[in-house]
């Protein structure tokens, strides 16, 4: 009988499992709001993408420094990037 505070509610947990981590997805929402059928089209397209972004993790070449991972220097995220190329010139 309350207001909702928000259309769709969500939650995630990864669980560590003999095959690796495993991803749970929980939604509730009012169901005067949105159907059932959307909701969880939404959750497994949802699902896909969080997929798709963990498998591209696992690429060597994927990603790269930021200037948190400097948390003792002043770097902005230009001087990263010129770093990282410095140091990849040096050795090719």
């Amino acid at each position: 009988g309350m207001p909702a505070a928000h259309v769709l509610d969500a939650g995630a947990v990864v669980a560590d499992t003999a095959h690796g981590p495993e991803l749970t997805l929980t939604l509730s929402w009012p169901e005067a709001l949105l159907e059932e059928a959307d909701v969880q089209e939404l959750g497994r397209t949802w699902l896909a993408l969080l997929t798709g972004l963990a498998a591209h993790t696992t690429d060597p070449t994927a990603g790269g420094h930021t200037p948190s991972d400097f948390s003792l220097l002043e770097l902005d995220q230009d001087e990263v990037d010129d770093l990282e190329a410095e140091f990849a010139d040096d050795h090719l």
